[in-house]
């Protein structure tokens, strides 16, 4: 899920800091996130570690906006190879004995909606998302995200925020927690950002490149049947990493990005649930590992 909250404070960040601008305006720094009219992105990614060869693919569409809303739907497809020992799961269980290891396949159709008012001479934007998962079986749950967050400033150059957010029918043991973002333009070239979780230092040479150091925090998660009496028979793989990276991102045309980025993955957690409920059946090790990962991104 802290994926979703990311995406979730990607799109507050658009909708700050794109208001009253046009699409074409964006800085390469913004392209590809947001609630812009329409996004698509593809991403792969390969770990030297037991969570592998990732891709996902992603589309979303603005099909109504007005002064204070806006809807969008989205779509997105991803698979993940897992290639777990059976010295890292713990409990005695085995990866490929539950049909943990393999490729795995995950699915999510949803709907966003968003926000946007003068609430006590503040900004206010307020978010709420829902989404139905599928996965190996067929459909796996639906959940949601509601957030709302105040916006103590909010300019051309710099963004602060601060709000709180509720999880929806989460495998989370949190369900509600307080969110901030924090982003700041030094000048033309130089920009911090802090939200959710993700922490970067930007510099833009060029109106069409972008190098970033920092870091984000990375989920991969999926649903699946498991082949063991002791797991419900059907279970959720939720592995979430901090990720130190150095990110390159090129503007190849006025829409279209490139996205190449490098770094090392850190455990936070990882465990196998019920599908819908918080009970943790089982841990799983990840050592410290280094992963590439590149992206092609399209955001009108």
């Amino acid at each position: 899920m802290k994926n979703k909250v990311i995406i979730f404070l990607f799109c507050i960040m658009s909708a700050v800091s794109l208001h009253g601008q046009m699409a074409a305006d964006v800085n390469i720094s913004e392209g590809g996130y947001g609630l812009l009219k329409t996004n698509i992105s593809s991403t792969y990614e390969h770990d030297w570690g037991a969570v592998k060869d990732a891709f996902s693919a992603r589309f979303s569409y603005r099909f109504f906006r007005n002064k204070h809303f806006t809807l969008t739907a989205n779509a997105r497809y991803s698979t993940v190879d897992l290639s777990f020992d059976s010295d890292e799961l713990s409990y005695g269980f085995n990866p490929d004995e539950i049909n943990l290891n393999g490729t795995h396949q995950n699915g999510n159709v949803g709907i966003t909606t968003s926000y946007n008012t003068r609430l006590f001479d503040k900004h206010f934007v307020g978010l709420l998302m829902l989404n139905s998962e599928w996965g190996q079986g067929g459909f796996c749950r639906v959940s949601g995200i509601a957030l709302g967050m105040f916006m103590l400033r909010a300019d051309r150059r710099t963004q602060f925020g601060l709000g709180a957010l509720v999880l929806l029918n989460t495998n989370s043991r949190i369900p509600a927690f307080p969110v901030f973002m924090y982003r700041h333009s030094f000048n033309d070239k130089w920009r911090i950002n802090l939200y959710g979780g993700i922490f970067g230092v930007d510099y833009t040479p060029t109106h069409n490149d972008l190098f970033a150091l920092g870091a984000d925090v990375d989920v991969k998660s999926f649903c699946f049947r498991p082949k063991d009496e002791r797991l419900p028979k059907k279970a959720r793989f939720s592995s979430a990493s901090v990720r130190p990276m150095l990110k390159y991102r090129r503007r190849l045309l006025p829409n279209l990005y490139l996205d190449l980025q490098g770094g090392v993955a850190l455990k936070m957690s990882c465990r196998v649930t019920g599908a819908t409920g918080t009970h943790k059946y089982l841990d799983c090790n990840r050592k410290p590992s280094p992963f590439i990962q590149a992206g092609v991104s399209y955001a009108l």
